[in-house]
């Protein structure tokens, strides 16, 4: 039952206990009041006894009895509050034993472990009323508060490997720009060094400056992708594949394009946008290892919108299908490539700030496939 409607049947129903306790407590003080107005009932002839206390005939009445009149005049006044106080107070007790104690003590109990930063727990009360439906909403806080708390925490470790990988990255760099700064103050003041010579130094040198502006940039752009605002619309089907075809073909123009679209429904709800850049990355990266051909495939599965990518190329080896997705991860030569390994991680980014996923794989008959996942959750 409601809480207010509980509330109401116990009052309710301990108020006409009280009622009839006090009736009853009333006939046996009036009872008591006549068995002693009966014994004197043959000195004063119609005498009853009666509200004897405070008459002109409470003096016939012998000490003891006198007494008893008086305690049960007194008790007719002093029982029924007594009486409706106590039903009233039991009633309480009953009500908040059966519907509160319970729940505020799990209520109570959680939000310290919350205050202790504890989430590892649930809440539940089976009971269907407003203090149930209370513990719901507190358990769907707590839940909320624990997966912001696991995302706060994957994001924390993933700076932490950005950031690892980026001070990684940038030791070639400082180490050649400290031995090029060596050789200036080794050789300079002597005049060991040509025109030539300090013309290579210093293109070398530029060169190393020039990258570690890109690295700085890109770890500028991969701290962003952290803080990009997913909007999710209801995108019309045909049009949005027609634009992801579109953007394969231009891609991949050198290599053969197959295009596949298995989506049957009129709309998907998704942030076109996210899903372009994704998509972007994973041609951008197939066309770099594709012998020949790729292959590019859009389905949904249950709530979620499926993009694969494949090639015919070597595939990945069981190195790069464990580290590929880390920023900066990368089987080319750095220096000589452009290549900074940030493709796939920033795939990984986006498709979890989409509550999807990314998954590597290689073909059965050789080549790599990629696919990758987007809620569709509103």
């Amino acid at each position: 039952m409601p809480v207010l409607a509980t509330l109401l049947l116990l009052t309710t129903t301990f108020l006409i206990v009280a009622m009839l306790v006090i009736e009853v407590e009333r006939t046996l003080l009036q009872n008591g009041q006549y068995a002693i107005a009966f014994r004197y009932s043959d000195i004063v002839e119609g005498f009853n006894g009666i509200k004897v206390w405070g008459t002109n005939v409470a003096y016939i009445l012998s000490t003891q009895d006198s007494r008893l009149m008086q305690l049960y005049e007194l008790l007719l006044w002093l029982l029924p509050p007594v009486t409706y106080f106590i039903c009233l107070f039991t009633a309480s007790i009953i009500f908040y034993r059966t519907k509160m104690k319970i729940p505020l003590s799990l209520l109570s109990s959680s939000a310290a472990k919350i205050a202790d930063k504890d989430l590892d727990f649930s809440i539940h009360y089976d009971k269907n009323d407003e203090m149930g439906q209370l513990c719901i909403a507190f358990e769907k806080m707590r839940s909320a508060l624990e997966t912001n708390n696991r995302e706060m925490w994957r994001q924390m470790e993933d700076r932490k490997r950005l950031n690892a990988a980026f001070s990684h990255d940038l030791r070639t760099p400082l180490t050649v720009l400290e031995g090029h700064l060596g050789i200036l103050q080794k050789y300079t003041p002597d005049g060991k060094l040509t025109i030539d010579d300090l013309k290579e130094v210093y293109t070398s040198m530029a060169g190393q400056v020039d990258r570690l502006k890109i690295y700085v940039s890109a770890m500028n752009d991969l701290q962003r992708l952290e803080d990009i605002e997913i909007k999710k619309q209801f995108v019309q089907t045909a049009c949005f594949v027609m634009q992801l075809k579109d953007t394969a073909k231009i891609i991949c123009s050198n290599k053969q394009l197959t295009f596949s679209n298995e989506i049957t429904t009129e709309t998907i709800y998704i942030c076109p946008e996210i899903v372009l850049q994704v998509v972007e990355n994973l041609l951008s990266n197939a066309i770099r290892f594709a012998r020949s051909s790729i292959y590019m495939k859009c389905c949904t599965i249950g709530n979620s919108f499926i993009i694969n990518v494949t090639d015919n190329g070597i595939g990945f080896n069981e190195t790069v299908l464990k580290y590929a997705t880390n920023p900066f991860y990368t089987t080319e030569r750095k220096d000589s490539s452009g290549h900074f390994g940030l493709g796939l991680n920033i795939c990984k980014i986006l498709c979890e700030r989409h509550s999807g996923t990314i998954t590597l794989s290689n073909l059965p008959t050789g080549g790599a496939s990629i696919t990758v996942a987007f809620g569709m959750d509103e």
